[in-house]
C-alpha cells in the first residue's frame, strides 16, 4: 500500500499583501460605521446581565456615533498607519529596498492595531457614559489580520535574485597501471 504525504502549504508573499490591502481596506471601512454609542441607563450596576446584554447590543445595535465622527485625531492616523502599512508591503516587493521597508511595515501594521486596541479600551468622553459598537470590533478585528500579514511579509527572505551557478564537472581521475588494482598479490 502506498504511503501518502501531505504537504503543509503556507500563504505565500504575494497573498499575504493581498491579505493586507483587504484589510487596510476592511480598518478604512469600519471608521465609516458605529464605533461608540450613548450607553443604556441602568446597566451601571456591573452585573453579568449587563456585560452580555452589553456584548449583544455591540454586535445588533446600528446607532451611534461612526469613527470619523468621533475622534478628532485618531481617526486620520488609524488610516494613514493602515495606508502606510500597505505602501511599505508593495514596496517590500522590490528586491533592492525589501529589506530596509520590511521593519518599517512590521511597525506601522502594529501601530496601527495599537491605536484601534487603545480606542476600544479608552472611548471618547467619560467610559461608563459609552459603549462600543460593531465598527469598533470590525476595525479591530481587520487591524489585526493587518499585523498578522505585515509580520508574514516582513519575516519573508531577501528576494535577490542571483545569477545560476553553471555545473563544471570535476576533472577525471589520472589513469595508473594495472598494477596497482586491487589488494596486494603475493
Amino acid at each position: 500500500m502506498p504511503i501518502t504525504t501531505h504537504i503543509m502549504r503556507t500563504i505565500g508573499f504575494r497573498s499575504n499583501i493581498l491579505f493586507a490591502i483587504a484589510a487596510a481596506i476592511g480598518v478604512i471601512a469600519a471608521l465609516g460605521r458605529p464605533w461608540y454609542a450613548p450607553a443604556v441607563a441602568g446597566d451601571e450596576n456591573a452585573q453579568m446581565e449587563s456585560l452580555l446584554s452589553g456584548i449583544g447590543r455591540a454586535f445588533t445595535e446600528s446607532d451611534g456615533r461612526n469613527g470619523w465622527d468621533s475622534f478628532t485625531r485618531a481617526d486620520g492616523l488609524i488610516a494613514g498607519l493602515a495606508i502606510a502599512t500597505v505602501v511599505l508591503l508593495v514596496l517590500a516587493m522590490l528586491p533592492a529596498i525589501q529589506l530596509h521597508v520590511q521593519a518599517l511595515a512590521r511597525w506601522t501594521g502594529l501601530a496601527a492595531f495599537g491605536v484601534v486596541l487603545v480606542k476600544f479600551f479608552d472611548e471618547p468622553g467619560a467610559n461608563a457614559n459609552v459603549e462600543p459598537r460593531y465598527g469598533l470590533l470590525i476595525a479591530l478585528l481587520a487591524a489585526g489580520v493587518l499585523v498578522a500579514s505585515a509580520m508574514t511579509v516582513a519575516a519573508a527572505p531577501s528576494r535577490r535574485r542571483t545569477e545560476a551557478r553553471t555545473y563544471t564537472p570535476p576533472p577525471a581521475p589520472e589513469h595508473v597501471p594495472e598494477s596497482s588494482w586491487g589488494p596486494t598479490q603475493y
